[in-house]
């Protein structure tokens, strides 16, 4: 069975920008306010971001982006 995320998914450095933003709550309206584009690229990149990594949706992106070890937890 092949698993969600390979670890060779290659993500653009504003893929992972973006990724880290959403990861951290911050909805599309803010990361694209925070980085100054326009919140519809903010969605595209989303969802390019979902695709690569084979995942259903947001919360299962960040999911499998915490798995993979292309997020990490910060420690309190």
């Amino acid at each position: 069975m092949r698993s969600s995320v390979d670890r060779q998914t290659l993500l653009t450095v504003r893929e992972q920008q973006i990724l880290e933003f959403i990861a951290a709550g911050y909805s599309a309206k803010q990361v694209a306010q925070r980085i100054e584009i326009a919140p519809r690229t903010v969605e595209r990149h989303i969802e390019n971001i979902r695709q690569k990594m084979h995942a259903r949706n947001t919360p299962h992106m960040i999911s499998c982006a915490y798995t993979s070890g292309m997020l990490a937890i910060a420690a309190s």
